[in-house]
């Protein structure tokens, strides 16, 4: 008697049940996602060179002008918070800081949008996974309600599907999640960044900030 272990001819994909398809997609989707913020969360790409000068170098009301036609030109998170600096110099400090505040809030939801599809995408395809091991215990408890434990090779096809949907599952929400937490960081760090550039862009352009020798007094 042959006593090795047949496998089945099906792939393991195609073993995996209808709950496989979605998570393929789920799997394209992640993958996008990461690519997306692995080319729009570089540092250059949100903080121009550009920006960063105007945001180190502006002093006099004479650059105004040209310091908001590059954030107009450059576009962006980095430029909206420039541009309100600027834009609200004249205003009361407590208003200033208010809207600048805002746009650093909306810094953060527009920089955001990648790392929560990464989460979406992280959390879905482990619950995938989940119902897909309910969906192959389902059908192994089925198979033995309609013919007993004899027919072994239906018992063991619900198990397979059962543990391929968790085992494909994890393996696209783990890396997934790892690059939600990486990217979420590295958009803390860059609004983080913005926000300092526009403290000292409003301690140097504020006509009510103090003068080195008032500090001193």
């Amino acid at each position: 008697m042959d006593a090795t272990l047949a496998l089945p001819d099906a792939s393991l994909f195609e073993q995996g049940g209808s709950v496989m398809y979605v998570l393929l997609v789920a799997a394209i989707v992640g993958l996008t996602y990461i690519i997306y913020c692995l080319i729009t969360l570089r540092r250059r790409a949100v903080m121009s060179p550009a920006l960063v000068l105007v945001a180190e170098n502006v002093t006099d009301a004479s650059e105004f002008e040209d310091a908001l036609a590059i954030c107009r030109r450059e576009g962006g998170a980095f430029a909206e918070i420039i541009a309100s600096v600027i834009a609200t110099r004249d205003m009361p400090r407590e208003e200033s800081e208010a809207i600048v505040e805002g746009a650093g809030r909306r810094a953060m939801h527009d920089l955001s949008r990648g790392t929560l599809a990464l989460e979406v995408v992280s959390g879905v395809s482990t619950m995938l996974g989940l119902l897909g091991t309910v969906f192959g215990m389902f059908n192994m408890m089925m198979t033995i309600s309609d013919s007993g434990i004899k027919d072994i090779g239906a018992i063991s096809g619900g198990i397979g599907e059962a543990l391929i949907t968790t085992m494909f599952g994890l393996a696209i929400a783990i890396p997934t999640y790892v690059a939600f937490v990486y990217f979420g960081r590295r958009v803390e760090d860059m609004v983080l960044m913005m926000e300092e550039y526009a403290i000292h862009l409003m301690a140097r352009i504020r006509r009510d900030s103090p003068t080195p020798g008032e500090k001193a007094a």
